[in-house]
């Protein structure tokens, strides 16, 4: 892996403020993790990566892939958390070889999820499930074995509670390593970015 430019400024980062309607006319906004936590918890000299949104592999700590958290909210809008799932080694690689082609839409991940996201902290260590349901954007968070995941998942949540923490970042003051963006421009898949050296299938 080669040596990581990432730079320890805090588990939340710069923002861009935007609301989007999707194609349903449902209003919705995006909150993006730009790194897993651990990132943050090892020094910047110490740190060696692969890879980038969407594919990011730390050595000597593991593999993850860019997903989304949707959580609906209770005046009929959603949030699309944008963070990351820490996944096994072959489903990286399998994630990687298709996801320029049309095998990306049958694409399924288990792992676990790899940012605490307020207002419910860090989550359990439980494998959560992640699908394709839109072929142009990437995989969403659709399953877990712990109820109050999935209380998260499939149920409807008070719109000023789940976006209180992040006042300041819809305000558009600077924030720490999470930005607020319109919903398409983080939940699109995007070509896979090309990265100096061998694909993972070498790491």
């Amino acid at each position: 892996m080669a040596r990581s430019s990432v730079t320890r400024s805090g588990k939340q980062a710069g923002i861009q403020p935007g609301e989007e309607q999707d194609s349903e006319g449902s209003r919705s906004i995006a909150i993006t993790f730009a790194k897993p936590d651990v990132v943050f918890d090892i020094h910047p000299e110490l740190l060696q990566t692969w890879g980038d949104d969407p594919f990011l592999a730390i050595m000597d700590v593991g593999f993850f892939l860019r997903v989304v958290l949707q959580v609906r909210l209770d005046d009929g809008s959603r949030v699309d958390f944008g963070t990351w799932l820490e996944i096994p080694d072959e489903d990286f690689r399998t994630a990687w070889q298709t996801w320029n082609f049309p095998e990306y839409a049958d694409l399924a991940v288990e792992g676990y999820l790899a940012n605490s996201i307020d207002p419910w902290g860090r989550f359990p260590h439980v494998l959560a499930k992640a699908t394709i349901r839109d072929v142009d954007e990437v995989p969403v968070l659709t399953s877990c074995p712990d109820l109050d995941v999935m209380r998260i998942i499939d149920g409807i949540w008070p719109r000023d509670a789940v976006l209180a923490p992040y006042a300041d970042l819809l305000d558009g003051k600077s924030g720490s390593g999470r930005r607020v963006s319109e919903r398409r421009s983080v939940a699109k898949r995007g070509k896979r970015k090309a990265t100096e050296g061998p694909g993972p299938e070498g790491l």
